[in-house]
């Protein structure tokens, strides 16, 4: 359902997401969702069981150095990005209490792999001449899964690699997967108690932006610059009645439920809008969670466990995405349920 209608339909029910967006302030930490968050004390099981399914998958691609190797031509700072996604995956399912075998030993060869390619500047991998952009990626990565994981021994690598992440912003990440990647990472840090690794206003990182994608009627295009800029307004916070487009951005989100289309899906871009759904408080966000996992489970997950590469993202970005997506149906940080 496109076009102003729908949104004239929805502006109503999303008049509680509206309100959750603009009187949320940035270190707001929320109360704790009912058992199974947004996929309810019913689904929890069946969402957990997916996340397993998810990890068992990753686990079996993961290396002897601990890192992950891609299904695609790339270069090494690809494939330390794409492991440190992985990585941050399996921390945030430790994080969960879910029991998956080698899940400890995995994430331990894991962390261990990320501090080996960090560099003296503390970002993870190096920059390529033609890829720029996959060093950002793998160092934001790597702030949430050495931040998530709180293995004492890594407390010197998060710093490093935070201060680098804090020089990453202040030149303005990329629009779209990188800045979302980086404010999701940034803003996990904060809300487990750690965001004094990115100095005193760890916030500065987050910068708001003019809209470049923002049609004059109708719903706005639920691209991943549009998600990562309300990601990163949600994250600074927002005074009611000022800033209408999250919850705008909201409704377009729910009105394009998840639809398995092989080569042409991105899960990470699933993961942003699943960061986004989680906490806006908004009728059909449990309904919308339900359809992604039904979606991953009966179309996109093969036998191995993890999801097929296509034009956007490898085999283990691909599966690591998906991983993180229904973790943030089933968070603490969910605002609220059905």
């Amino acid at each position: 359902m496109r076009g102003l209608t729908a949104v004239v339909i929805l502006a109503g029910a999303l008049a509680l997401a509206t309100i959750g967006f603009a009187l949320r302030a940035p270190f707001y930490v929320p109360p704790g969702p009912p058992p199974g968050g947004l996929f309810g004390a019913s689904g929890q099981a069946s969402a957990e069981a997916t996340v397993a399914r998810l990890a068992r998958g990753l686990l079996g691609q993961q290396q002897a150095d601990g890192g992950f190797d891609l299904d695609v031509a790339a270069y090494e700072t690809d494939r330390v990005a794409s492991s440190a996604l992985a990585i941050a995956a399996l921390a945030r399912t430790r994080e969960r209490g879910l029991q998956v075998a080698g899940l400890d030993a995995g994430l331990a060869l894991g962390l261990d792999f990320l501090k080996k390619r960090q560099i003296d500047t503390g970002a993870i991998g190096y920059e390529e001449p033609l890829d720029r952009w996959s060093q950002v990626d793998g160092t934001s990565a790597a702030v949430l899964a050495f931040g998530v994981a709180r293995r004492p021994e890594d407390e010197e690598a998060l710093k490093a690699a935070a201060s680098a992440l804090r020089r990453f912003a202040r030149a303005r990440l990329r629009n779209g997967w990188t800045r979302g990647l980086g404010v999701m990472a940034t803003d996990a840090l904060i809300r487990r108690g750690q965001g004094e690794v990115f100095g005193a206003d760890p916030l500065i990182l987050i910068d708001i932006r003019d809209l470049k994608q923002a049609p004059r009627e109708g719903p706005p295009q639920t691209s991943d610059w549009n998600v990562a800029e309300v990601i990163s307004r949600v994250v600074r916070g927002l005074r009611k009645g000022t800033d209408p487009f999250p919850a705008a951005l909201v409704a377009a989100v729910l009105a394009e439920p998840a639809e398995w289309t092989s080569q042409s899906t991105d899960c990470g871009a699933w993961w942003m809008q699943a960061w986004l759904v989680a906490r806006s408080g908004a009728p059909g966000a449990a309904d919308w969670f339900a359809s992604m996992q039904r979606v991953l489970a009966e179309e996109a997950i093969l036998e191995t466990g993890t999801i097929k590469g296509g034009w956007y993202a490898n085999t283990v970005t691909q599966t690591a995405g998906a991983l993180l997506a229904m973790l943030e149906g089933l968070s603490s940080e969910v605002v609220s349920g059905k």
